[in-house]
């Protein structure tokens, strides 16, 4: 989701035609949506690595800018929460 947000953004010729029907689709439940279960350790880890990466002023992948509100995904990726 954050390289297609970052497509749309820079380079919207990248975005597959069909994009928004795909999005669709799987809100619709034609596509199963996979749930990640964080654990109370995995919680306290991707806390660390979020602050580390605030402490460090590590730049929004989406915005280019120092994070904002930052969020982190389970596979530790972060990126500012208004995008």
């Amino acid at each position: 989701m954050l390289t297609r947000l970052r497509q749309l953004a820079l380079h919207p010729g990248l975005i597959p035609a069909n994009y928004l029907e795909q999005l669709k689709m799987s809100e619709d439940g034609d596509q199963p949506h996979s749930v990640i279960q964080v654990t109370p350790a995995e919680r306290i880890r991707l806390q660390g690595l979020l602050f580390q990466a605030m402490e460090d002023n590590e730049e929004c992948p989406v915005c280019f800018g120092v994070l904002t509100e930052p969020r982190i995904t389970p596979c530790t990726h972060t990126y500012c929460f208004p995008w």
